[in-house]
């Protein structure tokens, strides 16, 4: 028992590590590398909304 001890402390200690680096990755937060020029997302939206009116001006049929 006592020689398997050290095994079982290095195997569940894998595990618990293991298990807080998924932790950890899944709840970092998420960001592009937003520089000079990078739209905002009501820049976007804004941008969607007037594509989508020009082309409902233009009147064609599909």
């Amino acid at each position: 028992m006592a020689t398997a001890l050290p095994g079982i402390i290095m195997i569940t200690a894998g595990i618990a590590f293991y298990l807080l680096a998924i932790y950890w990755n899944t709840h970092r937060p998420q960001h592009s590398g937003s520089g000079e020029g990078a739209l905002t997302v009501h820049q976007l939206i804004a941008h969607v909304e007037a594509e989508r009116r020009q082309r409902e001006r233009t009147g064609r049929h599909r």
